[in-house]
């Protein structure tokens, strides 16, 4: 009887015990009676996870980090990732990437699922990834804006340089004798104004007439466009084109020789008949000098030259 009492003792001891282990390995993620598989992630930084992190796809959780080493002479972090989800297919493309699951700085390996036709084995090595945590995201943003920032602040010690410069004393006489200068030109303007002023009144009858003038030179400019457009130009030049073709049918006449002016023009002989006529009036006029008594018979008494002609 007494054995059968620690016989049942026992039993509840490692009934117990076996609850204990049981519950704590679900607590940390871990189902022992779950047919999981074991793969292997390679990090060169693996951002303060730690073992028993959990491992989840699309925010399930599905498994947990069993553990971790660090390779020194590789400089890499190698860590255990135990799948409990049984019957989860995990593609080859797929990968591990330590993310954040809030802004307190808690992580997780966050599976992200390819889209291959191959699956990963157990024991095999998935492609790793680190996504940048909340502070890292927000220096990135702000990065634009601080740059910004730093031109501005660089932009307003340039202005407040120049401002300096441009109020020392002489500068500021430079400044101030601009100003008196100015101050003169637009009094010159107004004085200027007001002279123009008073010669337009003075003026404005003559003002009137010219644009009375100019009005009749309008009209009567009008008048002569309106006789201008009664003009049959197309006639005229038409007439005009007429003379120009009998013109040059005539001087297309005279070159080919054709009529009295084309024989003139074309024909020498009568330059030669005009040379030669030319010739004899100058042998004529030679001979009329040589001899005059020849051609011109005078005497005082009335005789008559009897020498041989």
């Amino acid at each position: 009887m007494k054995a059968k009492k620690e016989i049942l003792i026992a039993l509840l001891v490692i009934l117990t015990i076996g609850l204990f282990y049981y519950g704590y390995g679900y607590l940390k993620g871990s189902n022992l009676f779950a047919n999981g598989s074991t793969y292997y992630a390679i990090y060169g930084n693996v951002a303060g996870i730690n073992n028993d992190d959990p491992v989840s796809v699309n925010g399930y959780r599905i498994g947990k980090i069993r553990s971790s080493t660090l390779i020194a002479e590789e400089d890499v972090v190698i860590l255990e990732l135990e799948i409990s989800h049984g019957g989860l297919n995990i593609p080859e493309d797929s990968k591990a990437i330590i993310a954040n699951t809030g802004l307190l700085g808690g992580k997780e390996i966050d599976i992200q699922m390819g889209s291959g036709d191959a699956y990963l084995q157990e024991g095999d090595t998935i492609v790793s990834g680190t996504e940048e945590d909340i502070f890292s995201s927000l220096s990135s943003s702000l990065e634009p804006f601080e740059k910004k920032a730093l031109e501005a602040v660089v932009s307003i010690d340039s202005v407040m340089h120049l401002v300096q410069l441009v109020l020392n004393e002489q500068n500021r006489k430079n400044l101030q004798s601009t100003m008196q200068d100015a101050a003169e030109s637009m009094e010159t303007l107004n004085t200027t104004s007001k002279d123009l002023q008073q010669m337009i009144e003075s003026e404005s009858g003559k003002i009137k007439t010219i644009i009375t003038n100019l009005t009749e030179v309008t009209e009567n400019f009008s008048a002569i466009s309106d006789s201008l457009k009664d003009i049959k130009f197309n006639e005229t030049i038409e007439r005009v084109n007429n003379s120009l073709d009998g013109a040059n049918s005539i001087l297309e006449k005279i070159n080919k020789g054709e009529g009295t002016m084309g024989k003139l023009v074309n024909n020498d002989s009568l330059y030669m008949h005009l040379n030669a006529a030319s010739k004899n009036l100058d042998l004529l006029l030679i001979d009329f000098k040589e001899n005059p008594k020849r051609y011109v018979h005078f005497s005082v008494f009335g005789k008559k030259d009897k020498s041989k002609k």
